[in-house]
């Protein structure tokens, strides 16, 4: 598969995921927040293959943009969502103690939403992705 077709289908992938969490967040369902750090990482990992580096599998996005070349025109957007990465477990198992975290409050979600389709499109423009 080429690396643009791959680079594409991350990106379809991660517009499904932004889907759904727009569905489940008026619910509180946690798996939004978790969806919606999977539509981060989607992301990052699109620019990742577009450049030919091999994302490798990581919910540290912060370590997935910090591999992204400082020249690249993306990566002060993609710096605005890797704070994600936290959602990928945070929310979906109890803590050590058996605790279970309540998740982010809606206003907190949807300004996350937001980046992150605001970062989608920013990148779906610069890779030529319709």
């Amino acid at each position: 598969m080429s690396v643009d077709r791959l680079a594409a289908s991350l990106l379809l992938i991660a517009t499904e995921d932004l889907a759904a969490v727009r569905l489940l967040a008026p619910t509180n369902n946690r798996n939004a927040v978790y969806l919606l750090e999977q539509a981060a990482e989607k992301i990052i990992r699109a620019v990742l293959t577009h450049s030919g580096t091999h994302a490798g599998i990581s919910h540290h996005l912060d370590e997935m943009v910090d591999r992204i070349a400082d020249t690249n025109p993306l990566k002060p957007a993609l710096r605005s969502i890797e704070h994600l990465g936290a959602y990928a477990t945070s929310y979906r198992y109890p803590t050590s103690t058996g605790r279970v975290r309540t998740p982010p409050s809606t206003d907190e979600l949807a300004a996350n939403i937001a980046t992150v389709e605001r970062v989608l499109r920013a990148v779906a423009s610069q890779l030529g992705v319709t």
